[in-house]
């Protein structure tokens, strides 16, 4: 009776132990890099893919179009009334399931940024196979142009824009984060602006990749406008997302330049309310080392290095308040986290006034305080170039 009790447990366990009757063959899948969305004509959503080409992911650099190394993607498209739609129309096209896995960037169209982004971002997110770091962009044009470019390095132009999202030369922004922006206090977001770099003459058709410069400002769903590379660094700033970057100023307003790399900085946001005023104080405490001195001062002189101090810290507050103007008062858009730490210090000031906080954002009243110094003067002490006895000492 025992033996038999036993055998009949180990006959259900060889059941459940049959793991690999629903498997799905690597082989069987389209790996899916990269989508963007654009507007048609008709106002129906194209959704583009761009997916991995197997049998062409060989060792070498992806090279030219023709002549050289073989395309490393290809892309794929399909327009319907919601991505849902597109898709399923899409997959009637390619032999093999779409897996989104590998997938590491969503880039919209600034047309469709500026209908909003509702719709697409509630897929993104309630949908189980996007992933949540994946990187979010706006095009400038149609976004599927992005996706159409060969690389001359890397292996996809999704791949370009991934590296250079991790390099931080501009805002990175994540579906999580993203996600997070428009539920905050604020309900506003910044995303990075990509453009497409003209080719070089000698380049092949397509080959060449897209880039980096200026963000997109969200209010909810929709796109209200764009501000400069210059001013978005100012919102790094004010961000806290200032790491090993950087600064080149001018001393005494004139031509003579100096830069610092790397520049390292700690930003604080300080809220303060008084009746009917509210306050914020950007502390900023940042320091860098010389990396190029284009005047004729000797930096150990400790005269001349306090007007480098003085004026890397006039550069500081003159990128902040150029920010603060872009941001603050010709877009009224919060993607600086003064919600958010109004919100943390004075929670029952913050409940009373959050639903009117678009009308009060632009009038917070900020200070922008610097404290910023010049740690090394590089490897030599006196200006490269310049002979000794033009080299201002005192």
């Amino acid at each position: 009776m025992k033996n038999g009790l036993k055998l009949c447990i180990l006959l259900t366990l060889f059941v459940f132990l049959e793991g690999c009757w629903d498997r799905t063959e690597l082989n069987d899948l389209a790996l899916v890099t990269a989508m963007s969305f654009d507007l048609t004509k008709d106002k129906q959503i194209q959704t583009t893919i761009q997916v991995i080409i197997p049998q062409n992911q060989g060792g070498g650099l992806s090279g030219g179009v023709s002549g050289g190394a073989p395309k490393k993607t290809t892309i794929r498209g399909e327009k319907g009334i919601n991505i849902s739609d597109a898709l399923s129309k899409l997959q009637r096209k390619i032999p093999r399931r779409l897996f989104w896995g590998q997938c590491k960037v969503f880039i919209f169209s600034e047309e469709v940024a500026k209908a909003g982004i509702k719709d697409e971002f509630d897929f993104l997110v309630r949908h189980p196979q996007p992933r949540e770091r994946a990187y979010m962009f706006v095009s400038k044009g149609k976004a599927s142009e992005s996706l159409e470019l060969f690389p001359p390095i890397e292996r996809s132009s999704s791949e370009v824009l991934r590296e250079l999202a991790d390099l931080q030369i501009g805002v990175k922004v994540t579906l999580e984060q993203l996600s997070m922006m428009l539920k905050g206090d604020a309900e506003a977001a910044a995303l990075p602006l990509v453009h497409i770099l003209p080719k070089v003459k000698s380049a092949e058709p397509l080959q060449t990749i897209p880039y980096l410069m200026g963000a997109a400002l969200f209010k909810k769903d929709k796109m209200v406008g764009q501000i400069s590379e210059k001013t978005t660094r100012g919102v790094m700033w004010i961000l806290n997302e200032i790491d090993e970057y950087t600064v080149t100023f001018t001393m005494d307003g004139n031509k003579d330049l100096v830069s610092l790399k790397p520049v390292k900085a700690k930003v604080k946001l300080l809220p303060k309310i008084e009746g009917d005023k509210w306050m914020m104080t950007i502390k900023v405490k940042a320091e860098g080392d010389i990396i190029q001195n284009g005047t004729e001062w000797n930096p150990m002189n400790p005269k001349f290095l306090e007007k480098m101090d003085k004026a890397f810290e006039d550069d500081i507050r003159d990128r902040i308040d150029e920010a603060l103007q872009e941001v603050q008062q010709k877009n009224k858009a919060d993607i600086l986290g003064f919600a958010t730490a109004f919100h943390r210090k004075y929670p029952k000031q913050w409940e009373k006034n959050k639903d009117n906080w678009n009308e009060l954002f632009p009038k917070v009243e900020v200070l922008i305080d610097v404290n910023a110094s010049i740690k090394r003067p590089g490897l030599i002490n006196a200006p490269g170039g310049i002979p000794e006895d033009e080299v201002q000492e005192k």
